[in-house]
């Protein structure tokens, strides 16, 4: 089973996209199906759904860039009791409707697609060098295609 927890502390969340609770678990469980990782049962991953200002904090604090970002992944992999904990995602609400606009893409399928981005990170991809963003870009696309053909029907 995946446990999949939501701290949201900006309101405009649930304004501007109020069934991102329906495309974050539909993208969390395809990814894991995707990537074919052992991991599937048991499974805890927590998103915090944020503002800009917190995100930018954040990605300050962690990685030293003072900037706001659509999505920063914190990888736990350890278990407790009987819970593997995969880590959190933090995504940040203004960011992700501003570039699904620049993209020309729907906000519910730029949040699905972030989700692939960020629960990739969490599974251990990375895009640092040439050869790792070619093979994250693939799973991203892959994993995207197959949710948006059941976001479709």
């Amino acid at each position: 089973m995946i446990e999949i927890n939501y701290n949201v502390d900006e309101l405009r969340w649930k304004k501007n996209f109020p069934h991102f609770k329906n495309y974050i678990s539909k993208t969390v469980n395809e990814t894991l199906k995707a990537t074919d990782k052992e991991i599937i049962h048991n499974v805890s991953v927590t998103f915090f759904l944020t503002s800009n200002k917190k995100i930018r904090e954040l990605n300050f604090k962690y990685r030293k860039k003072n900037k706001s970002t659509n999505v920063l992944s914190f990888p736990m992999q350890s278990s407790y009791m009987d819970r593997y904990l995969l880590g959190d995602i933090v995504m940040a609400n203004q960011t992700l409707l501003k570039e699904a606009i620049e993209q020309n893409i729907s906000k519910y399928d730029y949040l699905c697609k972030m989700t692939i981005h960020g629960m990739l990170h969490l599974l251990g991809y990375d895009h640092k060098t040439e050869k790792q963003f070619k093979q994250m870009n693939k799973f991203e696309s892959l994993i995207y295609n197959t949710v948006k053909k059941k976001n479709d029907k």
